[in-house]
């Protein structure tokens, strides 16, 4: 009897099992085997084909409705349906050229799948760049008005049984010179064989006070690296300058008196410039002039009045100077009282 029960309990679990994946398999099942592929390394410039199997082990037809890649990758082409039991493939194209060192792209592949609409495969490679920027293809400027400043970057061939030469350079900013020259002898990276040059970059005499940003473009004469692109950011602060560039009091209570906010007022240049004086255009602040050394630093002091009426300030601070280029200086002021 003990037997025939336990035979009818294993029947009926089995037959609860084989249910369950009767009901998982129905409708359309997207199965991908391998949803990363490392394509190794691969030179920069080059488009890589991949592939990616997809096969429907569901009762129903798979759809897939759309397929979005990351940047860099662009889609070619994809099967629309796939059958039961059949397969199919997404077929991308990685544009390496923008690329360099090991990157991870990823593309999204959406389909009527109940059990997991949306699958992400992802394309692995190692970009190796034909010609390379040392220390890096960035240059940054953080420089102070009429000072000179050059920075320098070493361009090198990744493969030294082919020479090359750097025919010019080129900038899309007005205010930076460039100048190129081969590097012989004991200057040359020792780690790194084959042809280097080395690529200056200055500040014009004329450079304007604010943000620097653009590209420097290094051309080649390598027909797999015929432009390579060097970015170009950071700032050139003037001779006479404030530090911070605003003043931000938040949400305060006038009558509460709160807390002074400061400026300091830094004269770079070789000769003497004085703070004569500091106004703020609306009468809700107040604002004081202190020497911290003469004709070099001044700290100005801007503070709420105890009556100022309540509502959002956007103020302008003007603080006035014996210097000939800056002779006043503006600094907004924002506060919200209450």
């Amino acid at each position: 009897m003990r037997q025939t029960t336990s035979r009818l309990v294993a029947a009926a679990a089995c037959c609860l099992l084989a249910g369950a994946v009767a009901a998982q398999a129905a409708g359309p099942k997207m199965v991908v085997p391998e949803k990363v592929k490392d394509t190794g390394t691969v030179a920069q410039g080059a488009v890589v084909d991949i592939s990616f199997a997809i096969s429907n082990e569901g009762t129903e037809p798979l759809q897939i409705k759309a397929v979005r890649p990351t940047c860099g990758c662009t889609v070619a082409d994809y099967d629309k349906e796939i059958a039961p039991g059949g397969s199919g493939a997404v077929k991308a194209k990685l544009d390496t050229k923008d690329f360099s060192g090991p990157i991870s792209k990823s593309i999204l592949i959406m389909t009527n799948d109940p059990t997991e609409p949306t699958v992400s495969v992802v394309i692995k490679a190692n970009v190796q760049p034909i010609v390379e920027v040392l220390p890096r293809p960035l240059i940054r400027f953080n420089a102070v008005q009429r000072e000179p400043m050059t920075q320098k970057v070493v361009v090198v061939a990744t493969d030294a049984s082919r020479p090359f030469k750097v025919t010019k350079v080129e900038s899309n900013v007005p205010f930076l010179t460039t100048a190129v020259r081969r590097l012989e002898g004991s200057e040359l990276i020792a780690d790194k064989p084959g042809d280097q040059y080395e690529v200056a970059v200055a500040l014009a005499d004329g450079a304007p006070v604010g943000p620097v940003s653009g590209t420097v473009t290094i051309v080649t004469d390598n027909p797999k690296a015929e432009q390579v692109p060097v970015k170009v950011y950071g700032v050139v602060r003037a001779l006479v300058h404030v530090t911070p560039t605003q003043l931000e009091f938040g949400s305060v209570e006038a009558k509460a008196r709160p807390g002074r906010n400061l400026i300091v007022v830094n004269n770079r240049t070789e000769g003497s410039v004085k703070v004569t004086g500091a106004a703020i255009d609306d009468p809700a602040f107040d604002a004081s002039v202190a020497t911290i050394e003469e004709g070099k630093r001044y700290q100005v002091t801007v503070t709420v009045k105890g009556d100022a009426a309540a509502g959002p300030r956007n103020a302008t601070l003007t603080v006035k100077t014996t210097d000939r280029d800056f002779p006043e200086l503006k600094v907004p002021v924002k506060a919200s009282l209450r």
